[in-house]
């Protein structure tokens, strides 16, 4: 069975493609393909010609196209570690959804079976677990489990060693305290 180690990312983009063209429209043209990957149609045939051979899409020149039931068990796996990884940069970091489905898309390619594995549980433990959650805190620029802005750990620890805010971002990742 091919799995999406065995793809190039290229590859896998398009099985997810033509995976959601599917879910919308039950089937796929080239021209669909083209149109939501942001390519010409001629660059759309070399790479279903290779899913095709490869057992994971029914494909023939200028018919619709499928997945096999071999390219649905794939695809349904990329949506899997695109979902995770989104879900995580939402709602654990708090990405605004857009960018967090930008740079879920560019993650799920490169995800081992045990990062993604890894990720599920956390995603799951952090939505259920009963104790109180650390969550971004964006006018404070630091993670922070209290909405209250007036929390004294983070007026002592975190505003005073945190960078000032600019028009510039603020890197979350060069944040010290003062130990």
């Amino acid at each position: 069975m091919t799995r999406t180690h065995d793809l190039t990312e290229s590859l896998e983009m398009y099985l997810k493609t033509i995976y959601l063209i599917e879910l919308r429209k039950r089937a796929a043209r080239v021209t669909d393909i083209a149109h939501d990957l942001g390519v010409i149609a001629s660059s759309v045939t070399g790479a279903l010609r290779t899913l095709s051979k490869r057992g994971l899409i029914n494909y023939a020149p200028y018919d619709i196209i499928t997945l096999t039931d071999e390219g649905l068990v794939v695809a349904k796996e990329i949506m899997k570690k695109y979902g995770a990884m989104r879900d995580f940069l939402i709602k654990v970091l708090g990405i605004e959804e857009s960018a967090a489905e930008e740079e879920a898309c560019h993650m799920e390619h490169r995800m081992s079976e045990v990062v993604f594995q890894r990720l599920l549980h956390f995603v799951k433990y952090y939505e259920t677990c009963p104790v109180e959650k650390v969550r971004w805190n964006e006018e404070l620029g630091y993670f922070c489990s209290r909405e209250d802005l007036d929390c004294e750990h983070c007026v002592q620890h975190v505003r005073v060693a945190a960078p000032k805010k600019t028009g510039a971002k603020a890197s979350a990742g060069t944040t010290q305290t003062d130990n």
